[in-house]
């Protein structure tokens, strides 16, 4: 079965340290920026297993006993106990189950990791579901914004015909991903959702195989139905949240795909609040299929005088010769002009969620110098307008939440 590695974790920022009371390699140490193709030694196979079971991970180094990960996100306790327990286990080998069947042994699988229900689905389109996940437990409040992990096994069935290859601990496993918090703003009955409801909604969309990469989990998800169980992470997390924003200061909401998922979170929070300032959401999608939420927003408009909901298209037929992006809107004075207000930097906070192109977040130098990307992105744009974007604990008045590819 093999014996288990003591290990003490600590974090810096986006980088998790693993001290282990054994070697794993030389002196020599072994850097990976992806998975191994062939993971023989264990460096290798640990490195195999952080990048491939825990989210956000994008370089790995190993060297003698200290164990190096860094992530897109910081940090979190429960995903910090996940990488620690991959690293405990290294050398921990389970013999095979015996005198069951595969789909006793799945079963057994779904009872001993998954900790919650899926109680709605509205299937928006085959690919684009709104769900909602009931836990075991009840949950402690947290933040509009804020984010968790869902998980489904390896064991599990895909929707698709992508051909995957792994072995049996590998299959034992869970695929996961981090999702933040949507809502559906208004319930059944029109009214407003509460804060704290016993289900929690996630805005999925099935990710297809690609070249490089096949995903692993929304291609399981799309498997299910009201009734299955999933793994839904207790610890709701992130810094994307309404710190800061005044009752009276104006809201901008900026989002690709399902990146509306958190503002519709936090917009429902403003309602609540009765906030006294202008708040505006605007959302780009491929097609005009791809927004779920149209109908509550419809419903909002005629209820808040000082709310606005855009959509904007980019591959629609008659996009082709006149494709309009969130830079476009900005540029040009339209976004002004639908929320009623300028984008004044002294009383307005901007939210952006999505694809990275379209947020440009800059990189910054020891003496705090931005770089920004080559492709103007609306980090760029608010800055030359006097606005200051989130750099480390220092709060501005941009925020912004990347996610993107799909593991």
């Amino acid at each position: 079965m093999g014996q288990t590695i003591e290990v003490t974790a600590t974090t810096v920022g986006r980088v998790a340290l693993f001290s282990t009371d054994r070697s794993i390699t030389g002196q020599d140490g072994h850097t990976y920026s992806g998975p191994p193709a062939d993971p023989r030694d264990p460096p290798a196979e640990l490195a195999s297993r952080l990048f491939n079971e825990i989210g956000g991970v994008n370089h790995v180094h190993v060297m003698s006993n200290m164990v190096a990960a860094r992530r897109t996100e910081d940090w979190d306790d429960e995903t910090l106990a996940e990488a620690t327990g991959v690293v405990e286990s290294l050398f921990v080998f389970y013999p095979p189950i015996v005198e069951q069947t595969p789909e006793e042994h799945d079963q057994q699988l779904r009872d001993e990791n998954y900790n919650a229900t899926i109680t709605d689905i509205r299937a928006h389109n085959s690919d684009l579901w709104v769900m909602r996940v009931t836990p075991d437990e009840p949950i402690d409040p947290f933040d509009a914004g804020k984010y968790t992990t869902l998980a489904l096994g390896y064991w599990e069935p895909r929707a698709d015909l992508a051909a995957e290859e792994f072995d049996t601990p590998q299959r034992e496993k869970m695929a996961r991903r981090s999702y933040s918090v949507s809502s559906s703003i208004i319930d059944e009955s029109g009214e407003l959702v509460e804060s704290h409801p016993d289900e929690v909604e996630f805005y999925i969309v099935q990710v297809r195989p690609g070249e490089e990469e096949i995903p692993a989990l929304t291609p399981r998800i799309f498997t299910k139905g009201v009734g299955d169980r999933i793994y839904m992470g207790r610890k709701f997390t992130g810094h994307y949240t309404l710190d800061g924003v005044n009752p009276s200061d104006n809201v901008v909401f900026l989002s690709t795909g399902t990146g509306e998922a958190p503002q519709n979170t936090m917009t429902a929070e403003l309602f609540r609040r009765e906030h006294e300032g202008h708040i505006i959401s605007l959302v780009t999608v491929r097609y005009s299929e791809d927004l779920a939420y149209t109908e509550q927003h419809d419903v909002l408009l005629e209820r808040y005088p000082d709310y606005r909901y855009m959509t904007i298209t980019t591959r629609e037929p008659g996009d082709l010769e006149n494709k309009v992006y969130i830079q476009d809107v900005i540029a040009s004075g339209r976004l002004e002009e639908e929320m009623g207000a300028p984008l004044d930097p002294t009383n307005t906070h901007v939210f952006l969620c999505g694809n990275p192109a379209m947020i440009g977040l800059p990189k910054w130098d020891e003496d705090g110098e931005m770089e920004f990307p080559e492709v103007l992105g609306v980090c760029q744009m608010l800055h030359e307008r006097g606005f200051t974007i989130d750099h480390r604990r220092e709060r501005g008045n941009v925020h912004y939440e990347e996610y993107w590819k799909e593991r």
